[in-house]
């Protein structure tokens, strides 16, 4: 099974925005707006295998949240309509 990864855009020091790795401190890039983040997260979302970015409002309240790629042991394998017995 793909281990999910997962980024969060939070608010940051100074009026910044980081995107920050779950499950530790580190922080993965700083910047100086909210959408510059969000592209930034997206970015690493979609380089990995299944990925979960949850993005926080200003308050770090979670607003909303974007998954990337593909867990098969969840979700087998989907048939193509040409797939005879489809």
């Amino acid at each position: 099974m793909a281990e999910r990864v997962t980024y969060h855009v939070l608010p940051g020091e100074g009026g910044a925005w980081v995107v920050r790795l779950m499950n530790t401190d580190q922080v993965v890039s700083s910047h100086r707006s909210k959408i510059e983040a969000i592209l930034h997260g997206r970015e690493l979302a979609q380089s990995q295998e299944y990925c979960l970015l949850a993005v926080h409002d200003r308050d770090g309240r979670l607003e909303r949240q974007y998954t990337y790629g593909w867990d098969s042991n969840l979700f087998p394998k989907r048939r193509s309509a040409k797939e005879p017995g489809s």
